[in-house]
């Protein structure tokens, strides 16, 4: 009788144990796939041998993160070859505490990815069919490496991101790895990294991470793209020049009186203000007239804006609605990049650039004119799209899709 077998045996009658040796197989499965280590590839296809781990940047191909993201590959390719491998039933969200077979299968489940390793409990079990707290563990393991809320409440939800066939989860490794090595060979000594689909931007420096916050993002019909560049400048008290057709679709048809409540105006292209009559508008679709916001507290942009040079136009950016980052999907805004810390962002960049001390950026900012500062020298910027990837303590983490990018 194999490990898995035994561990279960031991608290069922024979009866019931004969009922459940389907889903005792899977364990056995799991076991043998490596649930004491989530990147051990023993018994595994060696038809695609692991990138070997480098102590060089984690971000590159060669890099660590990068090695590891291909032995969870390899993985679930062995997985999917598999018979073992079984959805969770349909039914009623399996609370804590409950007792039911499908609390086998989601044990099961969990043992396979990696999520719920017995050994970690000693000897102390509960029956396997009851849903107790180091299942509980577990789940919230698992609803963390999925971006969802932590509530070991396996609802519609945590279901459906348990019966991910591995096949699929396969080919979105795959996906993701092709997009890790669009990346440049040298990413640099000091750089920022967004990751769309995580809705968080880092700063990296010396292969570590030095600073993190979270980010709102475009929304699926204005989708923020991938792009490779530079932040070159930053600027206080912004003026927003609105592009055209946000301009005609969403502000213009709110009439005059409530844009100019708020600070906007129509300029001509000698920087002069012009009335808003109906022709000056007609000219905002030529292009001959563009409608902006002065800087201010009121202005969309806020406080502060950074620049990156690329062809979409898109930034990064102060917001006045801070509300939308304890959300847990940020995909709101029209493609530009929304920042949770600007200011405390700002402060970093131009302490260590430019050598601005906290008094003068204060001033800056306080003084509500716009002024902008070029860096001494700019900072690389890579504005990636990976719905999974391995984070620094080892663990593979998956977020949605939220451009339909992945292998459907």
């Amino acid at each position: 009788m194999g490990a898995a077998s035994k561990f279960l045996s031991a608290f069922l009658p024979r009866d019931k144990f004969t009922s459940l040796r389907a889903s005792i197989a899977a364990v056995a499965v799991a076991i043998s796939l490596g649930i004491q280590s989530p990147h051990t590839l023993s018994n595994l296809d060696n038809s695609a041998a692991p990138v070997p781990i480098s102590s060089g940047n984690p971000f590159l191909p060669q890099g660590r993160h990068f090695s590891l993201l291909n032995e969870e590959l390899i993985r679930y390719q062995s997985l999917a070859q598999g018979n073992h491998w079984s959805p969770l039933g349909a039914g009623q969200p399996i609370a804590p505490g409950s007792r039911s077979p499908r609390v086998l299968q989601l044990r099961s489940l969990l043992m396979l990815y990696g999520d719920y390793r017995p050994a970690e409990y000693g000897t102390d079990h509960s029956p396997p069919d009851i849903y107790d707290n180091q299942l509980q563990q577990a789940v919230k393991k698992f609803q963390q490496r999925h971006g969802l809320k932590q509530t070991a409440l396996v609802d519609e939800g945590t279901r459906e991101r348990l019966n991910t066939p591995p096949q699929q989860i396969a080919k979105i490794l795959a996906a993701n790895i092709q997009r890790w090595q669009q990346l440049p060979k040298d990413l640099g000594p000091r750089y920022i990294i967004v990751n769309i689909p995580e809705f968080n931007l880092r700063l990296m420096e010396g292969n570590k991470e030095q600073f993190r916050m979270r980010v709102v993002v475009g929304n699926p019909k204005h989708k923020t793209p991938q792009i490779t560049t530079r932040m070159t400048r930053i600027e206080f008290n912004p003026v927003w020049r609105v592009p055209p057709n946000i301009a005609l679709r969403e502000l213009l048809p709110k009439g005059s009186s409530a844009l100019k409540a708020k600070g906007y105006r129509l300029m001509n292209h000698r920087g002069n203000s012009v009335p808003f009559t109906r022709g000056n508008v007609a000219a905002v679709r030529r292009g001959q007239v563009s409608l902006q916001q002065k800087s201010g507290p009121g202005n969309a942009l806020g406080r502060v804006k950074f620049v990156i040079p690329n062809r979409q136009a898109i930034f990064l950016h102060d917001t006045n609605s801070k509300h939308l980052f304890k959300k847990p999907q940020r995909a709101f805004s029209h493609g530009c990049i929304r920042l949770e810390k600007p200011l405390q962002f700002a402060r970093m960049m131009l302490a260590q650039q430019n050598r601005w001390s906290e008094e003068r950026i204060n001033r800056a900012v306080d003084s509500e004119r716009s002024h902008g500062i070029t860096l001494k020298n700019p900072l690389p910027v890579y504005i990636a799209y990976w719905t999974a990837w391995v984070d620094e303590n080892g663990q593979l983490q998956f977020r949605p899709d939220i451009y339909n990018q992945d292998p459907q």
